[in-house]
């Protein structure tokens, strides 16, 4: 008997971001590859959901930001029918809202589907939920599998959730490369942030960064933040104001950032924490030279004066530094960003991340 390759994705939406972004490159090729594929959103489908593959098909419960108990019962209740209409299908949860809410509609509906969970992030984020470590320990027993893009955050699954290391998979990040950019600008020195504007991905950090080493930056430097507005787009105009920067900074929301990245001539990630984050990918697969912090699954991308330069988190001086090394030394700059593409293509290819999704999904498909 043929295998029936189908999978349910439940997520929040697919508007922009590195989570986001990896879906619907993960989906977009299983459906290529003989997969019906249906995805679940829950806020609503957002700008990304333009790019799926026409043969997916995706649901948008489209639950208002209202008061939370309202929100709370509403996604139980709308993943609860779904559960109950087709209790069978592989089911994959991403990102913690729909993990959470819809595990407990899974539980109530009594599914009997085979269900796997990706954690992309370390798990700071439970001590702004009550009881949110408690929750999701007890879920995890119910898995059939959990996915990480990380060694950082399996450890803290093993460490502080009692997650059993078979229950985990480690399945890397992956990004399309199909040849080298050459293209990099000579007149300006293009600086790079590419992170939605999330207090934790520390924009402030950068700008400060910035400040120290403004006037040694003879070139006509530039620096590109770009990312979805979470809520602090004008803190961090004002704070640049502060610094006297604001004149140097462009900001852009956009899904499709590649001629940015081409004329690109360093790429930053700031964050106090991480999984396996998108953005360094995109750098080195555009062979820009790598700056990041000491953060979460960054030390399993970046080797520090390899192929890209480390600094500790929050550590502003040490950034400035840093920025300044590659400013002034264009033969470092080209090694670390030469051995940064091959680090990219040899180990994150996208089709890696693809394959490593479809063997496992087929291990829970039923025959």
């Amino acid at each position: 008997m043929k295998f029936k390759k189908k999978i349910r994705i439940i997520i929040g939406s697919l508007n922009i971001g590195g989570t986001e972004k990896q879906v619907v490159e993960i989906v977009n090729n299983l459906a290529n590859r003989g997969w019906k594929i249906e995805i679940i959103t829950i806020i609503e489908k957002g700008k990304l959901s333009k790019k799926l593959n026409k043969k997916i098909n995706i649901h948008n419960l489209n639950i208002k930001k209202n008061y939370k108990l309202i929100m709370f019962y509403k996604i139980i209740f709308n993943l609860y029918k779904i559960f109950k209409k087709n209790p069978y299908t592989l089911t994959h949860f991403f990102l913690p809202q729909a993990y959470i809410l819809g595990m407990l509609s899974a539980i109530i509906a009594r599914t009997k589907c085979n269900l796997i969970m990706s954690r992309r992030s370390l798990n700071y984020y439970q001590k702004k939920i009550l009881f949110c470590r408690l929750i999701e320990k007890f879920l995890h027993k119910k898995m059939n599998k959990i996915f990480v893009n990380s060694l950082s955050i399996k450890n803290q699954l093993i460490k502080d959730e009692n997650v059993k290391n078979k229950k985990i998979k480690l399945i890397y990040n992956g990004i399309e490369i199909k040849k080298k950019n050459k293209i990099k600008s000579k007149k300006n020195f293009n600086i790079i942030l590419l992170a939605n504007l999330i207090k934790y991905k520390n924009h402030k950090m950068l700008f400060s960064a910035l400040n120290l080493i403004k006037n040694k930056l003879k070139k006509n430097w530039k620096l590109y933040c770009i990312g979805r507005d979470d809520g602090i787009k004008k803190d961090l105009i004002k704070f640049s104001k502060k610094l006297k920067i604001d004149k140097k900074i462009i900001w852009k929301e956009s899904e499709n950032v590649k001629n940015i990245l081409k004329r690109g001539n360093l790429g930053i990630l700031c964050s106090n924490e991480e999984g396996c984050p998108n953005a360094i990918l995109e750098y080195l697969s555009f062979n820009l030279p790598v700056i990041s912090t000491k953060v979460g699954g960054c030390s399993e991308i970046i080797k520090n004066n390899k192929n890209g330069i480390l600094v500790k988190k929050n550590n502003y001086k040490e950034l400035s530094k840093a920025i300044l090394y590659i400013y002034k030394n264009k033969k470092f700059s080209e090694k670390i960003s030469n051995k940064g593409f091959k680090t990219a293509k040899n180990k994150f290819n996208l089709k890696k991340t693809i394959d490593a999704h479809e063997n496992e999904y087929l291990k829970y498909v039923k025959t």
